[in-house]
Formats: C-alpha cells, structure tokens, sequence
C-alpha cells in the first residue's frame, strides 16, 4: 500500500513553500522560468551525454526504484549516471521527472545505501518538488553574476532568493522522511548524512552514528542558546541549498522516533489538514435539514468495521484508523422507506414511528 506524501510531508517545507508563494515577484518569475526552460532539452542533454539506468544497463540500481516507486505511489522515473567525483544526486523535470546519480556517489557510498539516496529523490517527486527545484536549482544555482545573463534575472530580488533557499532545505527533510518510510528506519539515511560529511569507504574505521547525533544536539543547543551564533547560521545558510547533514540526520532520526511516524506505520494516522477536512464535511452534513435532527435523536455510536473502534453518532471517519464510516440509514421498520428522522408516522405506509 502506498502513503501519500500529505501523511508525512515537513511541517516546515508547507510553510516554506506558503511564504514563497507569498513573496510578490514569485507568480511573474515562475511564468517566465516556464517560457524559458524547455523540459524536453534536458531529457535530450541526459540521453546524449549520461548513462541512462535500465534493465539493460546496471540493471541492479534500476531495479532499486520498484519496491521505492510502489511504496510513495509514483511511477517509475527515468535513471542516469553522471560523470562526476563529487557525491551527489538530483531529481530535475516537470511532466515526466527524471533522477541523475553521479560516479561519486557509488564510489562515496556502500551499494546497500544506494536505495536510501532513491528514496529520498523519489520523495522529491511524491511531494511535489520537482518544479519549485528544479527551477531553484537553475536559477539560483550559480554564481550572482549568473543572475544577470539570464532573461528574468532582473525579476530576483534578494528576499525571494533568500526565501527560496530557505524552502529548498526544508523540502529535504521531507525527502528524508520519504527515505526514512522506505527503509523502515532512520539508520541509512543517518548513514548517508555521516558518508556525505566525510566518512567515506576508504575510512576502515566503524561509525558511530550517536556520536554524529550528540555533534547535531550540541550544534542545535548552541545555535538556539546565542543569538550570534544564530545570526552566524544564517549566513552559513543563506545560499545554501541542502541543511547541514548532521541536521539533517538527526531531523530523520527524531521523526522515525515519533508517534506521527509510528501512526503511518500503523495505518492510524490523519494530517491536521486531514482531520479539518473531515470536520469541514461533518460540518456541512450537519446542517443538512433532516440530519441534525437523526443526530440529535440517535445517539448509538457507530462501530467501525475496520478496527472495531465506536465512533460518536454520525462520524464520517473513524477516530482510531480512519475509515470512511457509513452513515446509517433510518428506515420505517414496517416497509422499509427511507426516513429523514423528524417524521411521526411513516409517509408510505402510515407505520406510526414515535
């Protein structure tokens, strides 16, 4: 069964992305971005300059991609090879998105860790990223001065390249989420984190992942204790696409600890949006004439069918697990007419109710 990206998307990636959204400028900058870039090109880039992954071509890592794609509900991206030393991976396009590795990266991290950095670009994908990425990634990618030879870059003013690196970070930690539901845990994504900072294969000695977790505390409990060091953080930050691995790792490894984690595991789990929906459409029904009144006379609790869990008269979803629940039907008990609940004696048969 796969999860949907709304049970475990960051909390901080949907404000990001909200405030983004907000910035004046942003609207007219994405029309341009499409005019400009052409999709279509950068499938013809990779196909004529990488190595596409297929079942003919290192089949095993494509391979990969299977049990990631069923568990997010995507379909299965195209997957290139990049000469590159540096360690790294992206996910680019719009219609049909498509994941590049680099040669660094396999020889930076263990096979076994290869569907973690999957996974999470997949994640990327199953939020809903790739756009507002790959247009980041473009146009802010650069140097400044880059800025100046593109069409629109008159367009980027200095708080919306700010804010949009701010949101690129805070999408990672729903990637790593994304990541984290794959494995099960957060053990390889920490992995990867400790691999990107610097310990590569090369190094024989073992990991010690608490040692890299108590390092984030310590960097967390600094940044938060002077307002210094906090202003140092944003300067570090500020054009920086990707938060700092530690952080990341360590994000990963309190949310696979949480209940919201354990509630997706469960199947149990409903999104604040989720549950104002679900009170929205009570809400609604409420007020329907004849079913405020089947409320408020019939107050039998509806027994779930999944969980067995009882539910307050006229629940549309269950408390526990979330099922849709049906609303029960009143009908004459004599010839089976459907009844709005306010009536004294059935209008088909005369049948007296009261």
């Amino acid at each position: 069964m796969s999860i949907e990206s709304k049970y475990y998307i960051h909390e901080s990636d949907r404000a990001a992305l909200e405030s983004l959204k907000a910035i004046p400028g942003f609207t007219r900058l994405l029309k341009s971005f499409m005019k400009e870039w052409n999709e279509r090109q950068a499938r013809l880039r990779n196909m004529s300059s990488f190595i596409r992954i297929s079942e003919n071509q290192l089949p095993k890592y494509y391979a990969m991609l299977d049990p990631i794609c069923e568990k997010l509900g995507i379909e299965k991206p195209e997957l290139y090879l990049m000469q590159d030393v540096r360690p790294n991976a992206f996910t680019s396009g719009e219609t049909n998105p498509f994941i590049v590795i680099t040669s660094g990266l396999l020889e930076a991290l263990p096979e076994e860790l290869i569907p973690t950095v999957l996974a999470h670009e997949c994640g990327h994908i199953a939020c809903h990223h790739v756009l507002y990425r790959t247009m980041g990634t473009i146009i802010f990618g650069g140097a400044a001065g880059t800025l100046r030879t593109i069409p629109f870059g008159a367009m980027i003013t200095l708080p919306l390249q700010v804010a949009f690196f701010y949101w690129m970070r805070c999408s990672e930690y729903s990637a790593d989420r994304a990541a984290v539901i794959c494995d099960g845990n957060a053990d390889k994504i920490s992995e990867v984190c400790m691999r990107l900072a610097g310990f590569s294969q090369t190094i024989g000695e073992e990991l010690n992942k608490e040692a890299f977790m108590e390092q984030a505390r310590e960097y967390r409990q600094i940044t938060s204790d002077s307002k210094w060091d906090k202003t140092l953080e944003y300067y570090l930050l500020s054009g920086a696409s990707h938060p700092f691995a530690a952080v990341r790792a360590l994000e990963a490894t309190e949310w696979a600890a949480s209940e919201q984690y354990q509630s997706i595991l469960d199947g149990t789990y409903l999104t604040k949006e989720t549950i104002q929906e679900t009170q929205n459409l009570e809400d609604d029904l409420f007020n329907i004439p004849g079913y405020q009144r089947y409320h408020q006379k019939h107050e039998a609790e509806i027994v779930c069918p999944s969980c067995g869990t009882a539910n307050k008269a006229g629940a549309l979803f269950c408390r526990q697990c979330g099922t849709k629940l049906e609303i029960p039907e009143l009908k004459c008990p004599e010839c089976g007419t459907l009844l709005e609940g306010d009536e004294t004696f059935c209008p088909s048969c005369g049948h007296k109710l009261k």
